[in-house]
């Protein structure tokens, strides 16, 4: 036996595994040498910009000696909802005021255009401002044509030309009202102002009507049901921080909105300063008499300052404010979390390292303006690597988009502590409506698409590449939904106009997989998620064709699918269809109705209430409890382990190297339609029928505008007393066309609205405005005329000559026999 060989073989086989090793060595290390080069490459060529400070300057209007109406300034040329935010009264000789603030920039002319509400008609165009110097601002004047109709809202366009740039400036104006608007701006200041004093608030007393309906522990929403104590700031000692920003938002008949934003400032048991940001709201009556009050409502959020009492050996305390308004969510690890609070956002570690990743506040400026309550912060992600993607939607009021209106997608990345630009996305909605938008569908899919309902349209864009796709197109709002992660999309497949559909397609936006939920003689509605779950309406073909009185087609039956479509839960009820559906948390809501020969009849209400768990998921738990005179405070927990020491840091940077410019085309006339709710200066939301629309702003006293910003209803705007006249003549041909209106009817004499469900007392606003009200009820067509306190007047149209006087209560009842299905003309 030859053993040389063996040994010879061995000897080469460990020479060639050194060499494999050195050569494995050498390469890992040119690896490694190349990815540390590149990265530095791709930081040393990084574009850099700093956020700096807001550049445009403020437009005011003038009301004698008090500045009003603040309004920001625009590079965009926008209209209708997205500018609805004050109404400016003009005198008698219809010159308007504005004082402008310039900062630092230099305004060589300005020019104004007036056109009617829906922007279809221009009465004046380029119209020039009067211009003159009064110490460091600029008095502009407007010399506005005779064009314009007393009582009738306009929008106003204001452009200032500074250097290179026309800045846009936007309100509404009407004539009349001049003595109206002075003494509700009066009142509402008035209030705020002696709510800081204890003895001089006891004036206000007469408009409180206090009950156990509010937290009196609670600064960060107080109300005219909260106690003296509470809208006084109760034992905190809160004082008012400069000065107001004061707003006229409505003025609409006998109603008026009145605005108040400001700064103020407290200190707690510990000696401690504490700042918030409030807004208050009221809702006032006119009377030749006396102004009433109708609501007040306060809402307070403290800053978030990162003072090192705000940080515990167990948790953050982040102060004052509703849950609503704060964020937090963890990494998958939960080795990290983010937060947003008063529209500013942060991130924890377990090295209990905090970065104050972005605020429109700076250490050298955390003066009030306040624009800064008009965007909003939405958390889409937070890595296991520090990272945080996020979004700022909205009005940006800083940074390279200052001056417009849309969202800005951002990345935080921890490894160069940079925040980097990803994409912007201008678009003509303003913070609230935008919040809509994102609620329909706002996801990251983790790779580089990011997807998002806007307008009518499930858009997907390439992150990278910028590259929008348009995934499906010409939905409405309620034909969709999306679980609450945002993974899993679902929408109906049209077919024709139905709202019902053949087909409904299950999208998995994280893989990128559908699959259709098909079934043979069968239509579907899609309902929304609870959780992940979805939850879809079922009927048969012959039953699709005919709508209930709300206009919605009912459904046969309500099935929740799994992700992967198993069927969790069928549920039928004997000769009874659903339909008017809504989901809170995990409950599902609803109406059921019977059906004869005569269609469908409203049978009462009923609700599934799914038996999973809510999973807290990557959220983070936020607790509260009373610290002195401070009352309800919230708390964030804390990472790592409470011996460790706390770091607090800004990012360095904004990177807009890969920063990129998105354009939507959208098919606008999708949301031109529709009925829009507001209440307390805000938009509340797009409904499909009246009455979900005026029960999400009655208790507010809200109102309702159509898609051409006319007036549809408003609480406030309705005297005590009225008595009408009978009108047959004018309500035939009214009648004729009742069976066409399933929400709104729209012809050349004027709208008819289907009120199906709305309340007698919310119904009465038409009959106040002298608009016919009508209900069929025991085979007759009845039209309500007149109301006082405790009593309506109806007439039978075809009947008798005579009036009828119902009492309130006895006419609800009756009227609820049928579900209160009123219908109401408006004249055009």
């Amino acid at each position: 036996m030859n053993t040389g060989f063996y040994k010879k073989k061995k000897f080469l086989t460990k020479k060639k595994l050194r060499i494999l090793a050195l050569s494995g060595i050498f390469l890992v290390a040119l690896l490694f040498y190349f990815i540390h080069a590149y990265r530095s490459m791709d930081k040393n060529s990084r574009v850099y910009a700093n956020m700096g400070e807001s550049k445009l300057p403020y437009v005011y209007v003038l009301m004698g000696e008090k500045k009003i109406n603040p309004m920001h300034g625009y590079y965009q040329e926008i209209e209708g909802s997205a500018v609805r935010n004050s109404i400016a009264v003009l005198p008698a000789d219809r010159k308007l005021e504005l004082l402008v603030e310039p900062k630092k920039n230099t305004i060589s002319s300005a020019h104004y255009s007036i056109r009617s509400m829906d922007g279809t008609d221009l009465l004046e165009k380029d119209g020039e401002a009067e211009l003159s110097k009064e110490g460091e601002t600029l008095k502009l004047i407007l010399p506005i044509q005779n064009l314009i109709a007393e009582g009738k809202e306009y929008q106003l366009r204001l452009s200032l030309e500074m250097g290179e740039n026309t800045i846009y400036y936007y309100s509404r104006i009407l004539l009349g009202k001049e003595k109206m608007a002075e003494e509700m701006l009066a009142l509402g200041e008035d209030f705020t102002r002696k709510s800081f004093s204890k003895s001089e608030a006891r004036s206000l007393s007469t408009y409180l009507e206090s009950d156990d309906t509010m937290d009196d522990s609670d600064l960060s929403h107080v109300n005219l049901h909260s106690s003296f104590q509470q809208i006084t700031w109760g034992d905190s000692g809160m004082i008012l921080d400069g000065e107001p920003e004061i707003s006229l938002r409505e003025i609409n008949g006998i109603m008026g909105m009145v605005q108040l934003r400001y700064a103020s400032s407290a200190i707690d048991e510990n000696g401690n300063t504490r700042r918030f940001f409030n807004e208050d709201n009221f809702v006032m009556r006119y009377d030749s008499q006396r102004i009433y009050l109708m609501d007040f409502d306060r809402r307070s959020t403290e800053i978030f300052d990162t003072q090192k009492f705000r940080l515990g050996e167990k948790n953050i305390l982040l102060g004052v404010d509703s849950t609503e308004d704060i964020q937090a969510k963890y990494s998958e690890t939960k080795n990290f979390y983010a937060f947003s609070k008063g529209n500013a956002l942060y991130r924890l570690g377990t090295g209990r390292d905090l970065t104050r990743i972005f605020t429109y506040l700076t250490e050298e400026n955390n003066s009030f303006r306040g624009d800064f309550l008009d965007h909003g912060i939405r958390i889409m992600d937070v890595k296991n690597n520090g990272d945080v993607d996020f979004l700022v939607y909205g009005y940006i009021s800083r940074g390279r988009h200052e001056g417009y209106l849309g969202l800005v997608f951002y990345t935080y990345d921890n490894s160069e502590n940079t925040v980097v630009e990803n994409f912007f996305l201008p678009l003509m909605e303003n913070k609230e409506e935008l919040e809509e938008s994102l609620s329909g569908l706002s996801y990251h899919a983790g790779n580089k698409m990011f997807y998002l309902y806007y307008s009518g349209t499930v858009y997907g864009i390439d992150t990278n590449s910028f590259e929008v796709l348009s995934l499906v197109s010409s939905l409405k709002k309620g034909e969709l939904a999306s679980s609450e992660s945002g993974q899993f999309l679902a929408y109906g497949e049209k077919d024709g106009e139905s709202e019902l559909s053949k087909t409904v397609v299950l999208r998995n936006l994280k893989t990128d997989k559908s699959q259709n939920i098909f079934e043979e003689n069968r239509l579907f509605k899609v309902l929304g998620f609870i959780e992940d779950d979805l939850v879809l309406g079922v009927t048969l073909p012959e039953e699709s064709s005919e709508w209930n009185g709300q206009g919605e087609i009912p459904v046969s039956e309500i099935r929740i699918v799994s992700a992967d479509s198993e069927v969790k839960l069928s549920y039928k009820k004997e000769n009874l269809y659903f339909s008017n559906f809504t989901i809170a948390g995990n409950q599902l809501r609803f109406d059921e109705y019977s059906h004869d020969e005569n269609g469908y009849h409203y049978a009462g209400k009923d609700s599934v209430l799914s038996n999973k768990e809510t999973e807290q998921g990557q959220n983070v738990k936020l607790e509260s409890r009373q610290l002195g005179n401070m009352g309800k405070n919230y708390f964030l927990p804390l990472l790592g382990k409470s011996s460790e020491s706390f770091t607090v840091h800004s990012p360095e940077k904004f990177s807009i190297e890969k920063a990129g410019s998105i354009e939507l085309a959208h098919e606008k006339s999708l949301e031109e339609g529709g009925i829009f709710s507001y209440s307390l200066g805000h938009y509340r939301g797009r409904h499909e029928n009246m009455e979900s629309a005026i029960s999400a702003v009655y208790d507010n006293f809200g109102y309702i505008l159509d898609g051409k910003q006319e007036i549809l209803w408003n609480r406030t705007d309705r005297p005590g007393v009225i008595i009408g006249k009978t009108r047959e003549d004018e309500v035939t041909d009214f009648i004729a066309e009742i069976p066409d209106a399933r929400t709104i009817l729209s012809s050349d004499k004027g709208k008819i609205l289907n009120l199906y469900g709305v309340s007698l007392n919310a119904a009465l606003y038409y009959t106040a405005k002298g608009y016919p009200l009508m209900i069929r009820i025991d085979g007759n067509w009845e039209l309500i005329t007149g109301y006082n306190g405790s009593q309506i007047t109806t007439y039978v149209l075809g009947g008798s000559t005579s009036p009828r006087l119902l009492r309130k209560e006895d006419a609800a009842a009756r009227y609820d026999t049928v579900h209160n299905a009123f219908y109401a003309f408006l004249p055009g």
